[in-house]
């Protein structure tokens, strides 16, 4: 059996390099939300439910990314979340001193004016933000199992006023667990990065507008317990301690790892269900080369946990169609370096560690993070590379469309020449890529053949004009399709869109 917090736990460290935050944020906040459940007097289960929902706060920020980096920020979408995750949005002065001051901080006068003359003159664009963080969040709560949890994950963006940019929910008829949740943020915020007197102003401000004014004041009586060991390097064992009981434990991690694998590539349309091709192929690999079921598992969570990194990396970089500076080289490929911090809190995530980090490291040391050699890798680990260079190449990226599969197996093939990759692990991969799913004869969600097309154009940002004319129909019929494809699978973001057609594997080369 293995403990979720644990898993979870350290999974949310990708969660606080993909907002820019400090490392522990969502643990911090888990922590205060326990504390504070535990003073208002709630429930058992209450309590348990807001650990749960503060820990997963943000299970779905990477979700709106590719529109915050092409439209709004220039590129960093880091950047914008982490500062607009100190907007008050019920007081406008805030947002505009808070966007002025630090949207596109390393853009051009000009670029930088144009992207905030975008964010500020789109009055649609925090509904949009809220509807696409909420899809994605309740979609992976309810993939892992927990229903309760997603509801009240599907009211993180509502106000006690009843002012928020999606339902409008007010008062009590908000989730216990949303609203504990939304306080200990903001107490943890504000606390962590400017100190507990501006904590105790932004509650104060915050009262009664965005925050439940009873559970402000129920902090505000009791700062100095509630914040006891915050400020110590780590809040590890402090987080794994506040547990609620029963443990939730499970006997398979695949299935949790296989949902946040989304996590990180719902956060760019070039990456879409990438994670999840190259766990499948991994694992059909190592059964190729012999290894046995236990290597064969190991490829997998491996494959979906290899490019979790990748979120604290600008989407506008993985998106970028001009040849990278050097500079921009180094940071794509520090991605590594935040896969390895993410994974190595839990020890159940150990021996997945090991073999995911290794991804990008090639023959005569040329690879990284760490610059090892082939001969030094586990086969496991050797299989694992090979196949993300083939799901790479049969993909479109933003300065190439993707490869048919007899130029990529020439390509891949020629790494094993170069000594970039083991003619072994090649080969096993090859042989994998035989194994074809069988034709589907009915589609998910009740979609035609056309519908499954368009939500796979939309999936990956394409316009409605660009629909058309790629389907050979008007854009006003496209359009139409479009709406109809959300009414019919209840969503209204592309990013929750992309997320279930993720989860019904829709998205295969």
């Amino acid at each position: 059996m293995v403990r979720v917090a644990e898993l979870l736990g350290s999974l949310s460290l990708a969660t606080d390099l993909a907002d820019g935050f400090s490392l522990e944020k969502s643990l911090r906040t888990t922590i205060l939300a326990a504390r504070i459940s535990t003073r208002v007097g709630a429930a058992p289960h209450e309590q348990a439910l807001a650990y749960w929902t503060a820990l997963l706060r943000f299970a779905g920020c990477t979700a709106f990314a590719h529109e915050e980096a092409t439209l709004y920020a220039d590129g960093d979408d880091l950047g914008l979340r982490r500062t607009l995750a100190y907007v008050d949005f019920g007081r406008p002065r805030t947002f505009i001193t808070r966007a002025l001051t630090g949207i596109a901080r390393h853009a051009s006068p000009r670029v930088r004016i144009a992207a905030l003359t975008r964010l500020l003159g789109d009055p649609g664009a925090p509904r949009a933000h809220a509807h696409a963080q909420c899809e994605v969040a309740v979609g992976f709560a309810r993939a892992i199992g927990r229903p309760d949890v997603a509801a009240a994950l599907d009211h993180r963006e509502e106000r006690w006023d009843g002012k928020g940019p999606r339902r409008q929910v007010a008062e009590a008829e908000l989730p216990l667990a949303a609203r504990i949740a939304d306080v200990a943020d903001t107490l943890e915020l504000f606390s962590w990065s400017l100190g507990v007197e501006a904590a105790i102003e932004e509650l104060r401000a915050r009262r009664g507008g965005h925050l439940d004014p009873h559970l402000v004041d129920a902090c505000l009586g009791a700062l100095p317990p509630l914040l006891v060991g915050l400020d110590e390097p780590s809040v590890w064992d402090l987080f794994l301690s506040l547990e609620p009981t029963p443990q939730w434990t499970v006997e398979a991690m695949e299935p949790l790892l296989r949902a946040y694998s989304r996590f990180a590539d719902v956060a760019s349309v070039y990456t879409l269900g990438h994670s999840a091709q190259v766990a499948e192929l991994a694992g059909k690999a190592a059964a190729a080369l012999g290894l046995g079921a236990e290597e064969q598992c190991l490829a997998r969570w491996a494959g979906y946990t290899h490019d979790l990194g990748r979120v604290g990396v600008a989407t506008g970089l993985w998106e970028k169609v001009l040849p990278l500076s050097m500079i921009e080289r180094q940071r794509i490929r520090g991605h590594s370096h935040h896969t390895e911090t993410i994974l190595s809190l839990s020890p159940a995530l150990g021996p997945v560690l090991d073999v995911a980090a290794a991804t990008h490291e090639r023959g005569g040391g040329r690879g990284y993070p760490r610059r090892q050699r082939l001969e030094g890798l586990a086969p496991v680990a050797r299989v694992l590379a090979a196949a993300d260079v083939y799901v790479a190449l049969i993909s479109t990226r933003p300065h190439r469309p993707a490869f048919g599969a007899p130029e990529a197996v020439r390509l891949l093939r020629s790494e094993t020449t170069s000594g970039a990759l083991e003619r072994t692990a090649v080969e096993a991969v090859l042989a994998a890529t035989g194994q074809r799913r069988p034709a589907r004869s009915e589609w998910p969600g009740g979609l035609s053949d056309r519908e499954v097309q368009v939500v796979r154009l939309v999936a990956i940002g394409r316009s409605n004009p660009e629909i058309g004319q790629l389907l050979g129909m008007s854009p006003r019929t496209a359009q139409k399709h479009v709406m109809h494809v959300y009414q019919k699978l209840g969503l209204e973001s592309r990013a929750g869109l992309a997320l279930w057609a993720m989860e019904h594997q829709l998205l295969e080369p």
